[in-house]
């Protein structure tokens, strides 16, 4: 019987394919952050699949726990960088 996956590595694996998405749609920084608002991602990516890096290291937070507030902004953190990240995807892969 196969093991159950955790939350975490489902996420894990949903950002892996987000990476790839990204990675193949070979679309430049300038076109890709224009996507998203000023205060969900960190202005210093120099490349698309660095956004992936940033919500890895979110979901890396959270795991770890630090507390019930910061586990809250973390978990709505990811969720809206997931959910922006997949429609920007969808927005180049449709073009």
């Amino acid at each position: 019987m196969a093991k159950e996956l955790t939350v975490f590595q489902k996420l894990e694996q949903q950002i892996e394919q987000l990476r790839q998405q990204i990675e193949r749609l070979n679309v430049s920084e300038e076109q890709f952050q224009d996507w998203f608002d000023g205060q969900l991602f960190k202005t210093t990516h120099s490349a698309p699949e660095q956004y992936c890096d940033e919500l890895a290291y979110n979901l890396r937070q959270l795991e770890r726990g630090q507390g019930n507030a910061q586990q809250e902004w973390l978990a709505l953190r990811i969720e809206q960088q997931m959910l922006a990240l997949s429609r920007a995807v969808t927005f180049f892969q449709r073009r």
